[in-house]
């Protein structure tokens, strides 16, 4: 039986938020298709080599977003 996109990410996550430059990893659509998200600060060497282009059957697609941070916000 074929794991859900939820239950493959959460298999790679810890492991592919270790690499250098990984922002963050989410789900996203690729020609109505579930793939991985992968958001990166800049592509790297590193990050070409290690984050595969598929993924036990899904679709990787790596997101250059630049770097993510968390902002504080203001309670009304």
């Amino acid at each position: 039986m074929r794991l859900s996109i939820e239950e493959v990410i959460s298999e790679i996550k810890d492991q592919w938020m270790d690499i250098d430059g990984v922002e963050g990893i989410g789900q996203g659509k690729i020609n109505d298709k579930d793939c991985i998200m992968v958001f990166v600060s800049a592509r790297t060497p590193e990050i070409e080599k290690t984050v595969p282009l598929k993924f036990k059957g899904f679709t990787v697609k790596i997101v250059e977003s630049g770097i993510i941070r968390a902002e504080k916000t203001k309670r009304k």
